[in-house]
């Protein structure tokens, strides 16, 4: 009697814990669910880094950062490995007191072709970030910490690599993301096939028109162009950074520009501006003119 109440026990608890476990299938999540991990913010895309040599120079490195991905939980995710080639790299020499454009190429010539950014790791927002920068053939390695926002490089500080040609000894080093060239803008400019103006009075052109970037970083300007010429004139090229390359076709021959957007004074505070600098004829560039954001 006593064996088959206690087999009865056994039996309804059996029961019970069945149930139970049917019930939560049914109503709820199931204890044996794994959560599926969130998104993490990629830092693949347009970013601008600004070095400031120990000796003085300041340098804009303009990226299109590539970043891996891994699949996690069933889910493509950023792996935390940044890299970027030369395509992808532009530099140029900035104003220490402005930041304004001085010159495309960077403080570390001859330019070359040997421009690279990465093996490099990023650990996530606020953690640490590394990676080896190659600037015309000269290594630094570069480290800092990754803002909370996923959007800045903070802390940051770059060492030269003995074997370096460059005098660059290394400094410090900010960045930011940086966002799609757009808007409408206008200025006076060097008459197109006519470059190089010998001053700011040969600018006889003044254009006007608008800008976009498109997803793939692609630019389009769309120019009006009155005064000692009246035409249209459309460039497109390919977008690194605030750093840009564009072509298009005036009066039937190419013409080819280098840009850069940046903020430049107007007496009034600081607006978005594009600077040109013809480079049709690519052994004598010569500065364009600049256009500024209305």
């Amino acid at each position: 009697m006593k064996r088959s109440l206690a087999l009865k026990y056994v039996s309804l608890l059996s029961v019970l814990v069945l149930s139970a476990i049917l019930a939560s299938c049914a109503g709820g999540q199931s204890p044996l669910t794994v959560q599926q991990p969130g998104v993490v913010q990629s830092v693949a895309g347009p970013w601008e880094f600004v070095a400031t040599s120990n000796d003085g120079a300041v340098t804009g490195i303009e990226v299109a950062l590539v970043e891996g991905t891994a699949i996690v939980g069933g889910m493509q995710q950023p792996d935390g490995l940044i890299s970027a080639d030369n395509a992808q790299i532009a530099l140029v020499s900035l104003s220490p007191k402005t930041l304004d454009l001085t010159a495309f190429g960077g403080s570390c010539g001859p330019v070359t072709s040997a421009n690279s950014l990465g093996p490099g790791t990023v650990n996530g927002p606020g953690e640490p970030v590394s990676f080896t920068l190659a600037e015309n053939g000269n290594v630094f390695t570069v480290t800092g910490t990754l803002s909370s926002d996923g959007a800045s490089l903070l802390n940051g500080s770059y060492t030269a690599q003995s074997s370096n040609a460059c005098t660059d000894p290394g400094g410090t080093i900010t960045g930011k993301m940086v966002p799609k060239i757009s808007g409408t803008y206008a200025g006076q400019v060097c008459p197109p096939l006519e470059s190089p103006c010998a001053n700011s009075a040969a600018f006889t052109d003044t254009v006007n028109g608008t800008a976009s970037e498109n997803s793939s970083g692609v630019l389009s300007l769309n120019l009006t162009i009155t005064g000692t010429d009246n035409a249209t004139l459309t460039l497109s090229g390919p977008v690194t950074g605030n750093a840009f390359f564009a072509q298009g076709t005036f009066n039937g021959q190419l013409v080819s520009y280098r840009g850069y957007s940046e903020l430049v004074s107007n007496g009034q505070g600081n607006v978005h501006s594009l600077y040109l600098m013809d480079v049709t004829d690519a052994a004598n560039p010569s500065y364009a003119g600049t256009l500024q954001q209305q």
